[in-house]
């Protein structure tokens, strides 16, 4: 009697199905991204009912673990910062969701669509002023108006892999285990790529390129505000030299080198301030002009 092997398909289908992953792994990462150079502080449009709703999510999400402070002191300094800024910056305080949570061991700021903004409380044990809390929350709100919080677009053709590794991700999954596991649906590795990229809302890595167009926008708005600049250049050059604690700004690091995240930073510094030093020669010299036409 001949005993046929039927493992040799299944396993044949697993390694298809290993194979169609690695590719996707490979292309995947090939993301739409609109690149702008931001001379001005760019306008905030209001979100839409579906963004408003995923920031609601979140917050609930985060309020879970977190207790939300509406009513200590640092949360009034909070609102009282963010609300200067979004006057500096043109921007409705009422269109926008601002949540001091409670993690003393947890230094983080994090925006997501919606105009939601969230703070870990650990973050006032770690900066030293009002200039330091402005330019971390101004970076976040940079991102936001800079439309880094949207969702991520992917190619066509990444797109395409996605539904093809679903479509075979079910299939080989019933294959080997005899149909005792049926998974089927869209969008399962997808979602498992954007989770393992940090490419989702609260834990989203920023690249060299976004930080950059985030640098230009907070620039702007700490110059146009009552807050210094040097403020969040100090901050992280004292997180650069290791004199915070480095496990308590892991989540604030995300994985930018300091270094990299501060030369991009002042390079954005100079270039607004020599823009308004030359906007505000260019209004002297026309005051000048009108007081000597007198």
């Amino acid at each position: 009697m001949v005993v046929r092997n039927r493992t040799v398909p299944r396993y044949r289908t697993f390694r298809s199905l290993c194979a169609a992953v690695a590719c996707l792994w490979l292309t995947a990462c090939a993301v739409q991204q609109k690149r702008v150079a931001y001379d001005a502080i760019p306008v905030a449009e209001l979100p839409s009912a579906q963004e408003t709703a995923y920031g609601n999510r979140v917050f609930r999400s985060l309020s879970k673990d977190y207790p939300v402070d509406a009513d200590s002191a640092r949360h009034g300094m909070l609102e009282d910062t963010f609300n200067h800024l979004a006057e500096a910056a043109g921007l409705d305080p009422m269109d926008w969701n601002l949540y001091l949570l409670y993690a003393p061991g947890i230094a983080d700021v994090r925006s997501v669509e919606g105009n939601y903004l969230f703070v870990w409380s650990g973050l006032f044990d770690i900066v030293e002023n009002e200039d330091e809390l402005a330019g971390l929350l101004a970076c976040e709100m940079a991102h936001v108006l800079a439309g880094h919080t949207e969702p991520v677009e992917f190619t066509a053709g990444s797109e395409l892999l996605f539904g093809l590794t679903d479509a075979v991700a079910t299939i080989g999954l019933m294959m080997l285990t005899q149909g005792a596991v049926n998974i089927s649906g869209t969008g399962m590795t997808r979602w498992a790529y954007v989770e393992a990229s940090d490419l989702d809302g609260v834990d989203r890595v920023y690249t060299a390129e976004q930080l950059g167009e985030m640098a230009a926008i907070t620039a702007l708005m700490l110059e146009s505000s009552r807050y210094a600049p040097e403020g969040l250049l100090d901050f992280w050059r004292r997180a650069g030299s290791t004199r915070l604690p480095q496990q308590q700004l892991e989540r604030l690091v995300r994985e930018m080198p300091t270094e990299r995240r501060l030369a991009i930073l002042e390079s954005a510094v100079l270039k607004a301030r020599a823009g308004r030093e030359a906007e505000d020669e260019q209004t002297e010299n026309l005051v000048r002009t009108v007081d000597s036409g007198l």
